[in-house]
C-alpha cells in the first residue's frame, strides 16, 4: 500500500531500522513504472472500451501511482525487490 507521510519524522529514513533500496535501483524502478503508468493512460483514452476494460485500467492506473509513491518516500529494499518481481515482463 502507498506511505504518503504527514510529516518529516513519519518518513522511514528517520527510523535507526531502516535500510532504503540504492537511489539508482529506486530510480530505475520509477522510470520503468511511469512508463507503464503512460501505457495505461494511452490505453484509458481508446475509445470503445467496455465498462469492465476501463474499470480494470483505471485499477491499474491507481495501483501503479502507488507504488510509484511508496518508491518515492522511501521503499525500504525488500519492497523494491518485491515491486521489481511484480511488474517483472510488464514493464520494458
Amino acid at each position: 500500500m502507498a506511505y504518503f507521510p504527514d510529516d518529516v519524522s513519519q518518513i522511514p529514513d528517520n527510523h535507526p531500522d531502516y535500510i532504503p533500496a540504492p537511489p539508482d535501483r529506486r530510480t530505475r524502478l520509477t522510470v520503468l513504472l511511469h512508463k507503464r503508468l503512460d501505457r495505461i493512460i494511452d490505453q484509458e483514452h481508446q475509445p470503445g472500451l467496455t465498462l469492465q476494460e476501463r474499470e480494470r485500467l483505471a485499477g491499474l492506473h491507481r495501483q501503479v501511482r502507488a507504488d510509484i509513491a511508496s518508491i518515492r518516500y522511501g521503499a525500504r529494499e525488500s519492497e523494491v525487490r518485491d515491486l521489481e518481481r511484480k511488474y517483472k515482463g510488464v514493464c520494458p
